[in-house]
């Protein structure tokens, strides 16, 4: 399972058992082997998700082929390219 289908889970048991503060995610930058936890409101992390090409990182982690979008106290925002075609990329 990656970092994305965790949180996944995560947001979702969070939900249920109706946390009123920040969730505890998991780094998804590229490095298989991080670990880093990030803490984020499940409100955000719902609206991060509402961009399948949104990825959460913890703060200077990268995502091969992604960009920062936004930084947030405690994690980051990165959007994947990976998908965009070049002239995309070029008017971005």
């Amino acid at each position: 399972m990656d970092a994305r289908q965790a949180n996944d889970r995560i947001a979702e048991k969070a939900k249920r058992l109706r946390f009123v503060s920040r969730v505890p995610m998991l780094c998804e930058c590229s490095d298989s082997g991080c670990r880093t936890v990030v803490m984020v409101r499940l409100e955000d992390y719902h609206a991060i998700r509402e961009d399948d090409e949104a990825i959460l990182t913890a703060p200077g982690h990268s995502h091969e082929d992604s960009h920062l979008e936004s930084g947030r106290s405690g994690y980051d925002v990165r959007h994947d390219d990976s998908r965009r075609d070049d002239d995309e990329l070029r008017s971005a």
